[in-house]
Order: structure tokens, then C-alpha cells, then sequence
């Protein structure tokens, strides 16, 4: 049985009128399924979009096989709700052209499954060391790892939020998908730009490593706003108490 202590948190920020941003976290077998969506589009649309992705999400890791792989429950879920963005976004006016990014993180047994669009990020704390594990679907992040810009001119770059990739705007997204073990005294980092932009990874690190869930969660969205708070603001830590022995070690990351 895996023992997870889990804590999120999101909050609107110093600038923006609403809170696009949803978190989510869920049951799931032994273990947890925890997301988050930064949502885009006019008036409403941006927090329509992120709330319905989460729902959509939930519903259908709730109804897929459980003799899939969890990694393949995720992709069916993030497909099924991209569909059914789209579908809105072109049948409802209001709605039309918003989009919504999602990371949607599983921890089932001794498995670590992640699916991925757009510019969340999930980071994993193991060893003391924070690595991230997702890459940004925007076009400032081509850009650095064609060498064309260095991250540290890329983290003020005007464009740093031109995305890529996001769910919604077209009937077919690729999807970055990422299994590995899970061991016992990981923690998982799982924020939405908000606070990766403001925040270097200096930082998180120290936060995450020295804090509890709870308590590093508060930290961090406190930290964002003393920064400006331009954007909306969530995290969400998982930190893996107890897990099963994996039965083989493996990782795979597919687009």
C-alpha cells in the first residue's frame, strides 16, 4: 500500500481579476492522481476550460480498464478531454478559442505515471536533488534546447508564454507521457507557471526539501505573491511516505 502526504493549493495572485487555474487531486487504486490546468481564452473561458478538463479527467481515469497501464489511462483521459474542449470551444460562441494547459500526475503502487500538455511542470525531489520532468510546450523552450537562447535569457524572454501546445484549440494535441519507479522518500513539485516563472529552482528545491506539503505549499504561494503575483498561482506536493518495492526499473517518456 503506498502512503502519500499530499497538499495543494492555488490562489489568483496579485493582478488577475479570477483564479483560471484548477487543481485537482483524486483517489486512484492504492494511490493518488493529483493535476493541474492553467486555463486560456476571453472573459470566462480560461476557468471553464481548466475546470472541465479536471472533470473530464477525473471521469474517465474512474471508468478506464484497470488492467491498463496507468500511463495508457492517462493518455485516454487527457484525449478524451481535449475532444471534448474542442467540441465546445467550436459549438458554444462564448467559448470559442479557449484552451487550457494540464499535467495530470498518478502514483499508483511503486508507478510514477505523469501526461503532460502545455507549461505546467511536475518536478521530482529524489536524493536532495529537484529534476524536472516535464518540458514546457512553449516556444521559448524550443528555443533553448535548439541553443538558440540561453535559460537564462529565456526565463525574461517577451515571448516565454507563447505555447506550443495546449488542449482545446485542435481536435488532435500531442501528449508527453512519462512512467518511471516511484520510491519511498520522493517528493513530487507540481506547479503551474505562475510559480515556476517567479520562483528559480534554487528555491523550490530548498522549500520542498525543508518543509512538509502543507507548509511548502503555503511558502511557495507566499513567495509568488512577494514577486508580483502577475499570474494565478498553484502547487501541489506529494511526498511518498511508504511505496512497494518496484518489481523493475524503467523509464519512458513518449510524445
Amino acid at each position: 500500500m503506498t502512503e502519500i502526504d499530499f497538499y495543494h493549493l492555488t490562489d489568483v495572485g496579485c493582478v488577475r481579476d479570477q483564479n483560471e487555474d484548477a487543481i485537482g487531486c483524486w483517489p486512484h487504486d492504492d494511490g493518488i492522481i493529483f493535476a493541474v490546468a492553467d486555463g486560456l481564452g476571453g472573459h470566462n473561458a480560461g476557468e471553464v476550460a481548466s475546470q472541465l478538463a479536471l472533470e473530464v479527467l477525473k471521469r474517465e481515469m474512474d471508468q478506464a480498464p484497470r488492467r491498463w497501464p496507468v500511463g495508457k489511462r492517462l493518455r485516454r483521459a487527457v484525449q478524451e478531454a481535449n475532444l471534448q474542449l474542442h467540441h465546445k470551444s467550436i459549438t458554444v460562441p462564448e467559448l470559442r478559442g479557449m484552451g487550457t494547459t494540464l499535467t495530470a500526475t498518478a502514483v499508483i503502487g511503486s508507478t510514477l505515471a505523469a501526461a503532460h500538455v502545455g507549461d505546467c511542470r511536475l518536478y521530482l525531489l529524489r536524493n536532495g536533488r529537484l529534476i524536472q520532468l516535464t518540458k514546457d510546450h512553449t516556444w521559448v523552450w524550443e528555443q533553448v534546447e535548439y541553443g538558440i537562447l540561453s535559460p537564462e535569457e529565456a526565463r525574461n524572454h517577451p515571448r516565454r508564454n507563447m505555447l506550443n501546445r495546449c488542449l482545446g484549440p485542435n481536435l488532435i494535441v500531442g501528449i508527453d507521457v512519462l512512467t518511471m519507479d516511484a520510491l519511498s522518500g520522493d517528493v513530487l513539485l507540481q506547479c503551474s507557471d505562475g510559480i515556476h516563472a517567479l520562483l528559480s529552482e534554487e528555491e523550490l528545491a530548498e522549500v520542498v526539501r525543508t518543509r512538509q506539503p502543507d507548509a511548502a505549499c503555503r511558502r511557495l504561494i507566499h513567495r509568488g505573491r512577494d514577486e508580483g503575483g502577475m499570474d494565478n498561482l498553484s502547487v501541489q506536493i506529494a511526498a511518498i511516505l511508504s511505496s512497494p518495492p518496484p518489481r523493475r526499473r524503467w523509464w519512458s517518456l513518449r510524445r
